[in-house]
């Protein structure tokens, strides 16, 4: 399947890399405006890694409570 070119007009979270730095930019809309959609959001991305990784959804989890009781990176680029 050859790249097409995408064009993003309503993102709600846009995560790159930039010199080494994992950059996150959150964009709140109207169908996602609260911490408590942006958690659903995050629920759906393990549920995306999992699939991408072919490992099961429990896996990704034990890693995020992992990192939620001592987190190794800073949050450098706050939304």
């Amino acid at each position: 399947m050859a790249n097409k070119m995408m064009r993003i007009e309503s993102p709600l979270v846009i995560m790159f890399e930039d010199d080494g730095e994992i950059v996150c930019h959150i964009h709140p809309s109207k169908n996602a405006s609260s911490h408590q959609d942006y958690g659903l959001l995050i629920c759906d991305l393990v549920r995306h890694v999992a699939r991408a990784f072919k490992v099961d959804e429990d896996d990704v989890w034990e890693w995020v409570d992992k990192e939620r009781r001592r987190p190794t990176t800073e949050i450098r680029n706050p939304s």
